[in-house]
């Protein structure tokens, strides 16, 4: 019997995961990435619950927490910066289920550790893309932009994030529901200051905005600059969706002009924003499909079913995503159509479960008047005196219920995967 042919488009962290397990499950696995050579920004992502057991089995979690930012918790600070509310890490859970996770590790190192405990055993593609799929009963053909030849694989799979072509390609843009949640992230790093620590620090400002700063292990500060709307026809959203288009220099100054009259150290960082060079801007969306799979083409991680960053799951379901998918495929190896019904019908329930927000979720953590706020404040104020007389777990539970949620899972067991 020959080994399964399969083509995963994306190098980020749902590819290299899958293409890690699809060789277990006896697979011969390619991937394709769009960039020229492997992407080492990005900010720093959690691995929460379930997936902590997946990068356990892939005997990498040692490594992961190794290069994690070991950040202590997350303050909520007043305009001056004192803090008035702290959540420290849950590290005795082992799930990561607390506000910050004990595993914390910047995106573009996390690909780094991916790709290196996969490249032996798989083939990497820099530079290209897919351009097209023909699609026949037993195989897909496939055809790249750059110069790669047409190469024939028995399954496609989407890992190329929320803005994916191959889900584009194969189902249509009818076909999937992205879900706007009203909200805009940028995205940077600014040089480390006098007043940075090893905890997070979050300030909310009226007009829907929050600024965090965050630690990470490479000697610089993470910044995010969120503004989020009751509605998508916020003309400030309108203009944040239209910047995305232009370029990062004029994304710059918009964000520039929408958040220069915030106040506790928004000068620092949007002096920093500026002279950035990892600076991104994202739309925050939940992508949600009517089918995962079409034919010989399915999906894994934010092409497939994104949960936002509200929900802190992200980079969990998609280390999930990849172990059940090349698990269920490992079953039936010969029947792959059937197989990628099995992913579907195992998983759909607990990611339907992380995505299904708290009601007035992402609105009531971003208010928009000064009166919003103080309300907010209070609430987090009491929190975290209850927090610190001894109900740290409870608390620190029910202030993550926001970026959490969801049911538990429970990993199948795949005989592949055994040894």
């Amino acid at each position: 019997m020959s080994k399964p042919r399969v083509l995963i488009s994306g190098a980020s962290v749902a590819g290299p995961a899958l293409a890690y397990w699809l060789v277990r499950a006896g697979c011969k696995v390619t991937v394709v990435e769009r960039a020229p050579t492997l992407r080492t920004a990005g900010q720093g992502v959690d691995v929460r619950n379930t997936a902590r057991d997946v990068i356990k089995r892939m005997g990498i979690f040692d490594r992961i927490r190794d290069k994690s930012s070991h950040e202590e918790g997350i303050e909520i600070v007043d305009s001056n910066g004192r803090c008035f509310a702290r959540f420290g890490v849950d590290e005795k859970s082992g799930k990561g289920d607390s506000f910050t996770s004990d595993v914390e590790i910047l995106r573009g190192e996390l690909a780094g550790i991916l790709f290196d405990v996969t490249k032996d055993d798989v083939s990497y593609i820099f530079g290209d893309m897919v351009e097209s799929l023909e699609e026949t009963d037993k195989e897909v053909g496939v055809n790249f932009t750059n110069g790669t030849p047409t190469m024939a694989f028995d399954l496609v799979v989407a890992a190329d994030g929320i803005g994916s072509k191959i889900r584009g390609i194969a189902f249509g843009n009818g076909s999937s529901n992205v879900r706007s949640l009203n909200s805009n992230v940028s995205y940077f790093s600014i040089p480390l200051g006098d007043t940075d620590t090893m905890w997070s620090r979050a300030r909310w400002v009226k007009g829907g905005r929050c600024i965090v700063l965050r630690p990470d292990n490479v000697g610089r500060t993470r910044a995010f600059l969120c503004l989020t709307a009751y509605d998508k026809s916020d003309e400030r959203l309108v203009r944040l969706e239209k910047a995305s288009k232009e370029g990062i220099p004029a994304q710059k100054l918009l964000v520039q002009e929408l958040f220069h009259d915030a106040d506790w150290e928004i000068s620092r960082i949007l002096k920093g924003m500026h002279e950035s060079e990892d600076f991104y801007m994202q739309h925050i969306t939940q992508v949600r499909l009517n089918r995962w799979s079409s034919g010989r083409v399915t999906v894994v991680g934010d092409a497939g079913y994104a949960p936002s960053p509200f929900t802190g799951m992200g980079t969990s379901i998609a280390f999930i995503g990849a172990y059940v998918l090349a698990g269920e495929i490992s079953r039936q190896p010969n029947n792959i159509p059937a197989a990628l019904e099995s992913y579907e019908r195992v998983l759909r329930p607990y990611v339907e479960s992380i995505q299904k927000l708290p009601p007035g979720i992402p609105w009531i953590v971003n208010p928009q008047s000064t009166l919003g706020i103080r309300v907010l404040e209070t609430v987090a104020w009491g929190a975290g005196v209850l927090s610190a007389t001894g109900l740290a777990t409870l608390f620190s539970k029910l202030a993550a219920y926001v970026p959490i949620g969801g049911d538990s899972f429970k990993l199948p067991d795949y005989e592949a995967f055994r040894q």
